[in-house]
């Protein structure tokens, strides 16, 4: 898969709740849904000119290095984790467990 601009980009859901998006030269991993309702993102709009994903329900859109929401209803934050440059992509339901543990909200919280 390509973006506008003809670079390589690829979106895998790489555990339930977990998506892994690699775009201009950067990884992201986020929540696999759309905390306005529930949409899931995989099937969502990656501009990967400006880093952003777009729900496919309701158009909410996210910046993917700051989980900041930036159109759409009002819902909040998407939870975003930047890997470094390093760092090896997820390959097994183990790995992406443990990442996973860095996107997921505490117990208890908002």
């Amino acid at each position: 898969m390509t973006d506008d601009t003809g670079r390589p980009v690829s979106l895998r859901q790489i555990a339930p709740d977990l998506l892994l998006i690699e775009v201009a030269g950067r990884r992201v991993l986020t929540q696999a849904e759309c905390p306005h309702r529930r949409g899931r993102l995989r099937y969502g709009y990656l501009n990967g000119r400006t880093l952003r994903i777009t729900c496919p329900l309701h158009h909410s859109t996210f910046d993917l290095l700051t989980g900041r929401q930036v159109a759409g209803p009002p819902c909040g934050s998407l939870r975003v984790t930047l890997l470094p440059e390093d760092a090896a992509s997820p390959r097994s339901a183990a790995e992406a467990a443990a990442y996973a543990e860095a996107v997921r909200p505490e117990a208890g919280a908002p």
